[in-house]
């Protein structure tokens, strides 16, 4: 069975759900690095950056090229930056109109 566009969206949607995954593409935004150095960056562990670059490779969101022994991580589209941005964005937007409704009580 083929996959909608909205199944794609989904599947993209629930990968960038999650705060170490974001914070990972944070990261992956200045250059590109390899795990050890995403670890340096992020202070998690080894394995939590590997698993959720598993996780943004497996919807398109990260590339990856081998190094000899290590994997160069990077953002495959700089526009998942941008969305990153966009949301972001909104977000404070949102918080701001919620925190005017609740002073004006």
């Amino acid at each position: 069975m083929e996959q909608s566009i909205f199944d794609i969206q989904a599947d993209f949607c629930k990968a960038m759900a999650h705060p170490a995954r974001l914070q990972i593409l944070h990261a992956l935004r200045e250059r590109p690095m390899i795990v050890n150095e995403i670890v340096q960056v992020t202070g998690f562990t080894q394995t939590l950056v590997s698993r959720q670059l598993s996780v943004l490779r497996s919807v398109g969101v990260v590339d990856y090229e081998r190094h000899g022994t290590e994997m160069l991580y990077q953002i495959s589209d700089e526009s998942i930056g941008e969305v990153c941005d966009l949301v972001r964005k909104t977000l404070v937007k949102q918080f701001q109109k919620r925190s005017d409704i609740f002073t004006e009580q």
